[in-house]
């Protein structure tokens, strides 16, 4: 037997076994977590046949999930409905979702809405941002996205994560896509960075100092995606700062990009870049009734940013082509 083939054979096996240990070591897991999980049920039910609201609801929420039972949405609609007669908000918010969904109850758009506005009645978050998405979606409701918005604000007021996602407070985390994309991204301005601290300085060599320049926006545009995909904001204000600073850094990037690597397209991409930036500006001007809503404000913002941070660079460079050229005709003549 070569050696290829014992190093081959032995790799299997570590692959094996580790894998086996792996599996061994979840099943365990979850076998701790369902006794867990079993306790606290039985502890829950006992006080919800006791006809506190608190552990009915809880207890449809662990019928809902599957938690230490079966998964029973008819269950789950029984012990939220027992919650939810009693006002308690949590049971009120799971009945209309059951409702909204259709699970475990025929679906009804019109009781959903009633018993989520018995919680939003309450006070209760989550009803809120679910509401919410109810005037956004047209959900038994026609589409109102004022009304929409202003039930996420008061959810997020009280601290509620989706609520806050969805007017743009909080990020929403990086994609796989996202992080292989920016970590590429990442590595290409390094690399620029690296050659341009190496490379001895060359007045005749006008590509060197703009690539640096755009790896320099790029990290900036690098470290805004991960702030904004992970961080948070205080206000709509700052959240549209954010994305227009976000977007003018891209747009640099990729002019300055095109400067470099197809100086040709720079006329017909600036064409098109001032076109689309004058004529959004007029239409939101015209149509002055879509900035109410916060997403409209977020997504002109980050429009008007980026269509900046290719205008004015690729203005600025063939100002620049078009001065040198009447300086040599000028030298020629």
């Amino acid at each position: 037997m070569t050696s290829s083939w014992k190093i081959a054979i032995s790799v299997s096996c570590i692959v094996v076994i580790a894998g086996a240990s792996i599996v061994g070591w979840v099943r365990r897991e979850k076998s701790i977590e369902w006794k867990k999980s079993s306790e606290a049920v039985s502890e829950t039910r006992t006080r919800a046949e006791e006809g506190n609201a608190k552990a009915e609801a809880n207890l449809g929420n662990m019928y809902f999930h599957g938690r230490g039972v079966p998964q029973d949405y008819a269950e789950a609609v029984r012990w939220y409905r027992k919650a939810a007669d009693q006002g308690d908000p949590e049971g009120q918010d799971g009945l209309a979702f059951m409702y909204l969904r259709g699970q475990g109850v025929p679906q009804d758009y019109t009781e959903a809405l009633r018993w989520y506005r018995k919680a939003t009645d309450q006070g209760y978050a989550k009803a809120q941002y679910n509401l919410g998405n109810m005037y956004y979606y047209g959900r038994g409701v026609p589409r109102d996205r004022a009304e929409a918005e202003r039930w996420y604000h008061k959810a997020a007021d009280q601290g509620d994560d989706y609520a806050q996602r969805a007017l743009g407070f909080k990020g929403s985390g990086l994609s796989i896509l996202g992080t292989i994309t920016l970590s590429a991204m990442f590595l290409w301005c390094l690399r620029t960075l690296k050659d341009a601290l190496l490379r001895q300085p060359d007045s005749c060599d006008r590509q060197q100092p703009a690539l640096t320049m755009a790896a320099v926006c790029g990290l900036a545009y690098i470290v805004l995606s991960v702030y904004g995909a992970l961080g948070s904001f205080a206000s709509v204000l700052t959240v549209n700062a954010f994305h227009f600073a976000e977007s003018l850094a891209a747009g640099i990037t990729i002019a300055i990009a095109i400067t470099v690597f197809g100086p040709k397209r720079a006329k017909i991409v600036l064409a098109i870049s001032s076109t689309l930036l004058i004529g959004s500006n007029l239409i939101v001007i015209w149509h002055h009734q879509f900035m109410r809503f916060v997403t409209t404000i977020r997504s002109f913002s980050s429009l008007n940013g980026l269509l900046i941070g290719l205008t004015v660079p690729l203005a600025v460079f063939l100002w620049l082509e078009m001065t040198e050229r009447t300086s040599d005709k000028k030298a020629a003549g």
